[in-house]
């Protein structure tokens, strides 16, 4: 199931799922991707670092894009833990750094 703070993939690629899925349905979401961790120094607030099968990735809430549910291929993963850290990103960018 595709919910708010839970991983996909489309196609290949890694996101985390930035609509509320719980009270919208609706067929286009916003996602973040989610990018294998390299030695690029991350900015703090947009760049979050986390964990996939041990293996260190980061969320990166610069590269946002809409997708359509139908491409998304739900993946046992969820990032509640990270809700925070996401919503004060996102934060952050709509009010301006």
């Amino acid at each position: 199931m595709l919910l708010q703070f839970s991983v996909a993939k489309v196609e290949q690629q890694l996101v985390v799922i930035l609509t509320n899925t719980l009270f919208h349905d609706i067929d286009v979401l916003l996602i973040a991707l989610i990018k294998p961790m390299s030695e690029t120094p991350v900015l703090e607030h947009f760049h979050i670092t986390v964990s996939i099968d041990s293996e260190p990735y980061f969320i990166d809430l610069l590269d946002i894009a809409s997708v359509s549910k139908g491409r998304l291929k739900s993946i046992n993963i969820s990032f509640l833990n990270y809700q925070q850290k996401i919503k004060s990103g996102l934060d952050l960018l709509i009010d301006g750094f």
